[in-house]
């Protein structure tokens, strides 16, 4: 029994004695290690410079390319505000642990050269701040992107700073790569801020890109370029929104599956004088002497069957379509990760039939 005591006394000693060692060699390489850190990455993308700015300033474009939102594509984020703004950044929340709750505000923005943003984390983890930068140079048309975060830790958190280029630096190249494929996929000519038009439809001013044989397939990618292109240009013209994202729909080929499209944003609201409510199958309609609309709930796979309804409504009541077909994103993608609650007002104007 003594020996079997004093053999199990001396390994527990043993362990002991590693433990305290690795413990005291942590605080040492915490107590040298350098209060701060940063990390950065760089690529060369072909385009130019204030194209590579105009993608990296919206943050509705982030959830394209962006590392940290591909490890929970179901996180939810919240946007706040427009470049330009004194508050302009997101807030984001996820289930997944890897990814948490925190913020990022952009803070500093000088020309199309560079951009600071702030992070903060809802944890209580050693990392609850950080800061990072994206700068831009221009050569022969391609932009060199440098992506970089700093990050300052007390002890002995600070003995983190060791490891954080390998942490962090993984996700920049891959971001990074993610970007360089996104931004080099945008035809620059065909959407561009120098070619958004002021238009009237209907009584509407609205501000749009629009492109007239656009494939099908592409819509989403032609709408998540457009956008912020033309959110740009009112800013910049200092023109106030005046209602939601909008969707004109001027001609729509299911032969050739292209459609006439364009990305729009209302500046002016023309309030209907006199209406009157009717009934779809899938919620309310409001009827004016010269359009139909209704407001639909859910996902965008449940336009269709309202298209159709308001086609059928239109047959029925002797109408014929004029102009294109209008689609206010009310509530988007952009605003939750739900799409049961999704809301979009469709509207269609029109004339009445010739009888024969």
């Amino acid at each position: 029994m003594k020996f079997f005591y004093f053999y199990t006394m001396k390994i527990f000693k043993g362990i002991l004695y590693t433990v305290v060692i690795i413990i005291l060699t942590l605080l040492t390489a915490a107590f040298f290690a350098p209060s701060s850190v940063t990390v950065e990455r760089s690529i060369i993308v072909n385009a130019t410079q204030k194209n590579v700015f105009d993608q990296i300033s919206d943050f509705t474009t982030w959830p394209e390319w962006d590392a940290w939102y591909a490890k929970d594509t179901n996180q939810v984020r919240k946007y706040v505000g427009r470049l330009g703004d004194t508050e302009y950044g997101y807030h984001w929340s996820s289930d997944n642990k890897h990814v948490g709750n925190g913020s990022m505000y952009f803070n500093s923005i000088v020309d199309v050269d560079s951009l600071i943003y702030d992070l903060s984390f809802d944890n209580e983890g050693a990392i609850n701040e950080a800061s990072g930068y994206f700068n831009l140079s221009e050569n022969n048309g391609e932009t060199t992107v440098k992506w970089g975060m700093l990050s300052s830790l007390d002890f002995p958190y600070k003995v983190l700073n060791y490891f954080m280029d390998a942490m962090v630096g993984q996700d920049f190249e891959t971001g990074l790569g993610n970007f360089k494929k996104y931004v080099e996929s945008i035809d620059f000519k065909k959407i561009s801020r120098n070619n958004v038009q002021l238009i009237n439809e209907f009584g509407v001013d609205y501000a749009l890109i629009r492109q007239d044989s656009l494939p099908m397939g592409d819509m989403n990618l032609f709408f998540s370029k457009s956008y912020p292109l033309v959110y740009d240009y009112l800013r910049t013209n200092g023109i106030e929104p005046a209602g939601p994202s909008t969707g004109l729909y001027y001609a729509w080929d299911e032969v050739n599956f292209i459609t006439d499209v364009a990305a729009a944003v209302p500046i002016s609201i023309l309030l209907p004088k006199d209406y009157e409510s009717i009934d779809f199958e899938f919620g309310a309609g409001l009827l004016t002497d010269n359009s139909v609309s209704c407001e639909l709930k859910g996902g965008y796979s449940k336009s269709y069957s309202a298209h159709m309804a308001i086609n059928q409504w239109l047959e029925y009541n002797q109408k014929t379509m004029q102009g294109p077909v209008i689609e206010e994103y009310v509530k988007g993608p952009y605003d939750t990760k739900d799409s049961s609650d999704y809301l979009t007002r469709i509207t269609y104007h029109f004339l009445e039939k010739e009888s024969n």
